[in-house]
């Protein structure tokens, strides 16, 4: 492997640390930089997975892999969450490379996959477990694509050479400096599509095309034609590196993979897919979350959508039906008439247009405003929705205005859901434009929802990924919950399906003093608000000490006037009961495969 030349990582740098001001002045985004590895990694006090390599194969094939980590010395399975994949283990012990006087030094497990024939290519969650605990989830990855794994080679000259396409490529930057470099050929007028998706650490790739044309100075020298690091790089989109070439050219080219800044470690693993043609679709979007989103402009407003906020508050509430309305240039007079609830759609097609829609409202009443950008969102579209009354005055908008209390400017964003107090009635207009005047497109299209407030539970999450618990000892167990739009009622939280010798009951924690947002502006109309509740997991002092982990059900739901709604959320969480340190020490190593 070459190292590469450190121009173009002095150039990224500076660029990822530039000021992100593709949306201002709506948009400010604060500096964030991956670091290398998160807190719990650094000091983790149960098995933690970093990475697996190979990344993964396709359907039918049977191979080696190694899993790095911490305190996996005395692995005894590999657990996955479905029979798709099976791994035996083979080999357990300390990385030979890593620091002995680490806190925590990194161990290696060999295991010997094997995908099942019929398994759909995607990713495949595992954990491993161990006489400690089972280790937090990580994936590998079945492809329908010709797979092969990158051999060792010292520089340009030695990289293998790629061919018959598709094919997919496991690779690894393993140290500082390094680039992974492929040989492959181009027919005149061919357009190929490179894609590499990275692992698990904060791996971010980048991928260059070079051709030997040589210089003055250096006949074999390689001149890079081609280059892409991130399509867009904004706060959770992919890292992911994409590109798409058409080769004027017919002959040899070099494809170079290589780690932003020049990264590298052990755990930067990869795959690298080559196809025929425009097969490396850019997607500039977040990538879709587990569980309910409402504070997100990519989620979808189905016909049931009411239906689905009544169910998670008060579902005896009278249901409405939500009809689909157009909105017109401001310029078309008179604008038309929409009913609440409603739905009005619309596309800015064209730069600085602006578009608008009539609705009534009788007597002072709470609206709610949601938008969805169903294709392009931002940072590229970035909708801003405007309130005016009769007489043209903005009485509400979808721009959160605060107060830096350093620098004393003004930071605004653009959130998808606004709560808005009408305090009259009457004739209300909505309008609709992008954040610039110069960009459109029949892309920027948008679903803006009107409706009355729905008091209901919003986003749900259990705060751990696992819990390890020795007998006689106990550990929390919280769940954050979003109360939207006053939502006053009762939460009921449960845990169904303990191990043996396993309790949950209720817990309190003291209360964390959260000062209030100085100069935080009207919170209350664009953010939820937001609780934990905590259950403790108890295990009996003679609670049987298992050898594969128990998956757990988190279930909450709501209660209001006294009714217990359906549950809203359903969680499920590995819990295991392990040895103390004393019965551990004697307990004898075992291997295999477990499944939930």
């Amino acid at each position: 492997m070459s190292a590469e030349s450190p121009a173009r990582s002095t150039l990224d740098a500076a660029l990822r640390r530039a000021i992100c001001s593709a949306v201002l002045p709506i948009t400010c985004l604060a500096l964030w930089i991956p670091a290398a590895r998160s807190q719990d990694q650094k000091s983790p006090v149960e098995p933690r997975v970093f990475s697996v390599f190979p990344l993964g194969d396709r359907p039918g094939a049977a191979y080696d892999a190694v899993v790095r980590g911490v305190i996996l010395r005395d692995a005894q399975a590999v657990w996955f969450e479905n029979d798709a994949i099976h791994a035996r283990i083979d080999r357990a012990g300390r990385d030979p490379e890593s620091d002995a006087e680490a806190p925590t030094p990194t161990d290696l497990v060999t295991i010997h996959v094997t995908i099942d024939p019929a398994a759909r290519p995607g990713e495949y969650p595992f954990r491993v477990v161990t006489r400690q605990g089972v280790s937090n989830a990580i994936s590998m990855r079945v492809t329908s694509d010709r797979t092969i794994t990158e051999p060792a080679r010292l520089s340009a000259d030695q990289a293998p050479r790629l061919e018959s396409f598709p094919q997919v490529v496991n690779g690894r930057i393993m140290k500082k400096g390094e680039v992974d470099d492929y040989w492959f050929d181009a027919r005149p007028g061919e357009e190929l599509s490179f894609e590499v998706i990275s692992g698990f650490s904060a791996f971010d790739p980048s991928l260059a095309i070079l051709e030997p044309s040589g210089s003055w100075f250096d006949p074999k020298r390689l001149n890079p034609i081609a280059f892409n690091d991130d399509p867009l790089w904004f706060p959770d989109f992919s890292t992911d590196a994409k590109l798409v070439q058409r080769f004027d050219r017919g002959g040899r080219y070099l494809l170079r993979v290589a780690a932003f800044e020049g990264r590298g470690s052990p755990d930067d693993v990869y795959q690298l897919r080559i196809a025929h043609g425009h097969e490396a679709p850019i997607v500039l979007r977040a990538p879709s979350r587990h569980g309910w989103q409402e504070h997100t402009f990519t989620r979808h407003f189905s016909a049931d959508w009411l239906e689905l906020l009544h169910q998670r508050g008060d579902p005896a509430s009278s249901r409405e039906m939500l009809e689909t309305f157009r909105a017109v240039d401001e310029s078309q007079t008179p604008p038309p008439l929409m009913q609440v609830p409603g739905i009005v759609e619309g596309v800015i097609a064209r730069p600085g247009e602006i578009q608008k829609i009539i609705f009534h409202v009788k007597g002072a009443q709470d609206i709610v405003v949601e938008v969805e950008t169903p294709d392009s969102t931002i940072p590229l579209f970035n909708p801003v929705v405007r309130v005016l009354d009769a007489t043209g005055r903005e009485v509400a908008t979808n721009v959160y205005t605060q107060l830096n209390n350093c620098g004393g400017f003004m930071m605004k964003t653009i959130q998808p859901k606004t709560v808005l107090s009408l305090h009259a009635d009457g004739d209300y207009t909505l309008q609709i434009h992008d954040v610039t005047t110069d960009k459109a497109g029949p892309s920027f299209a948008y679903r803006v929802l009107l409706r009355s407030l729905i008091p209901h539970l919003g986003k749900i999450e259990v705060q751990q990924e696992r819990i390890n618990l020795a007998p006689g000892a106990a550990k929390p167990l919280s769940v954050g919950i979003e109360r939207e739009e006053t939502y006053a009622g009762l939460v009921a939280l449960s845990v169904e399906a303990l191990p043996p010798g396993v309790q949950a009951v209720a817990s309190s924690a003291p209360e964390e003093e959260t000062p209030p947002l100085m100069n935080g502006g009207k919170v209350e109309r664009y953010f939820p608000k937001k609780q934990k509740s905590a259950m403790l997991l108890m295990a009996a002092p003679d609670a049987p000490v298992a050898s594969m982990p128990q998956m757990v059900r988190v279930v909450v739901r709501p209660i209001v006037a006294g009714k217990v709604g359906s549950p809203v959320a359903t969680e499920w969480l590995p819990v295991m009961v392990v040895a103390g340190p004393s019965e551990a020490a004697r307990a004898p190593l075992a291997a295999g495969v477990g499944k939930p």
